[in-house]
């Protein structure tokens, strides 16, 4: 049933069978994606062509119930996703359409799905993707896309018969960048730029960019770090909220009557106040925000990478709830706007696309994956559901993040910059994944998991 089911799914996502490849085009070299076609889409014959489009899934049900995780999944659950880029050049005139490429041109699969069985308890499905290919939502799109195939193969396994709708039900889904809409009428050089977009940019453009290695920048102490997986339960963040507003209440107090204004919201998210915690134990300064904007531009079957950051520079770390909420806007309690968002304005969103690669030094990335996944949740009426993408038929009881992008994210904090990615779990609680000094994650009382 999962077979069959992925087969079906992957229909609609093509790109996840696509083969990298790197073309010769005059005096340039181009990193290409060759994605195939379906051939036929009717939905009990999809087949696929040529015959390098695939995504490998394999299994393993002879793994021990008893596995210890502490949050992370070890590397050898995973069929992983390596060698995807190809060494060998092609030139461009050597191949006219799917069949005539050489495959031994093409890199290795861009995905690859790996199911264990452990003992009779539990299933774990390890799924490894080139993170060029997708982010957080996209993954949320493809399981969602997954999970109701696979409820209707058990249907038709199990002899029900399956509503014509939904047999015939398929996601619309999207692959267009809605940056490829800008032309030169619409570059940012010819608009004027309001401040408050200015301000989420960072302060040292044209610095070196955090995400290039650069081991010269290590340092003995950015040497110890780790990656920290702790916990925070419902009851835990409600604190953090309220220990947020009373700062906030706080610093109002000690203004001049009358200079509140919209700096001060009277609301704080869930994760405004775990990012102020991690802020205020790292005594950050800096934050780059991650930021999907599928929702602001109504495209929420984007199938791509659909994230911003936004860039925070804070005046202590104890205003880093603060500032994400004011830049995200925020209502009183009688539910009107008391500040309008800064970000949420399809405008803003095509400006700084086309400003992403302008980056600099900052203390801490702050991402979350919590609104994308829905996980198993028995005192909820079953499920937990995320706000942007949840609408899962068969909800996991968990997820974790894989060893080996644990190691990736250890390396960027040896070079300086801390990250933080939060993951659901079951009851509203989240899992919170830390990579940065050891004594920073100790300090936020965790189990230390040493890569």
């Amino acid at each position: 049933v999962l077979l069959q089911s992925l087969s079906r799914t992957l229909v609609n996502f093509p790109v996840l069978c696509g083969r990298a490849i790197k073309l010769q085009r005059s005096d340039n070299v181009e990193l290409v994606l060759c994605v195939p076609k379906a051939q036929n889409h009717d939905i009990d014959t999809e087949t696929y062509s040529p015959q390098w489009a695939s995504v490998p899934l394999s299994f393993d049900a002879n793994r021990r119930a008893d596995t210890e995780t502490n949050g992370v999944a070890p590397n050898d659950w995973f069929d992983m996703a390596v060698n995807c880029i190809p060494t060998d050049v092609c030139h461009v005139s050597s191949f006219a359409n799917d069949e005539s490429i050489d495959a031994s041109k093409l890199g290795d699969p861009m995905t690859r799905i790996r199911v264990s069985t452990f003992g009779s308890d539990y299933q774990v499905i390890a799924i490894s993707m080139n993170h060029s290919l997708v982010d957080a939502g996209s993954i949320s799109l493809f399981m969602q896309a997954w999970s109701r195939q696979y409820q209707l193969c058990r249907k038709q396994v199990n002899g029900a018969e399956a509503d014509k709708h939904e047999d015939t039900e398929r996601p619309n889904i999207s692959f267009y960048h809605p940056i490829f809409d800008i032309d030169g009428k619409q570059k940012d050089d010819k608009i004027m730029v309001p401040n408050e977009w200015l301000k989420l940019l960072p302060n040292e453009l044209g610095g070196e960019n955090p995400f290039v290695e650069n081991k010269a920048s290590m340092t003995n102490e950015t040497k110890n770090v780790s990656c920290t997986v702790y916990y925070r339960s419902r009851d835990q963040i409600e604190k953090l909220k309220n220990k947020s507003l009373e700062e906030m209440n706080r610093q109002t107090q000690q203004q001049v009557e009358g200079q509140r204004g919209s700096q001060t919201p009277l609301y704080v998210s869930s994760n405004d106040a775990m990012m102020g915690e991690v802020c205020e134990q790292l005594e950050a300064t800096s934050v780059l925000l991650c930021m999907d904007w599928r929702p602001v531009l109504n495209r929420l079957t984007f199938f791509g990478y659909a994230v911003l950051f936004l860039y925070l520079d804070l005046s202590s770390a104890n205003d880093a709830p603060a500032a994400c909420r004011n830049i995200l806007g925020w209502t009183d309690c009688n539910g009107e706007e008391g500040s309008p968002s800064v970000v949420r304005d399809a405008k803003f969103v095509m400006w700084k696309m086309q400003n992403e690669t302008k980056q600099g030094r900052t203390d801490l990335i702050w991402n979350s994956w919590t609104d994308f996944f829905t996980l198993h949740d028995k005192e909820h009426n079953g499920i937990r559901r995320g706000e942007n993408f949840a609408e899962m038929e068969c909800c996991p009881h968990d997820m974790l993040m894989s060893e080996e992008m644990c190691r990736a994210r250890v390396d960027v904090a040896r070079r300086g910059l801390s990250y933080a990615i939060i993951f659901p779990q079951p009851n509203r609680g989240v899992r919170v994944y830390f990579f940065g000094p050891s004594e920073v994650g100790l300090s936020l009382q965790a189990e230390v998991y040493r890569i």
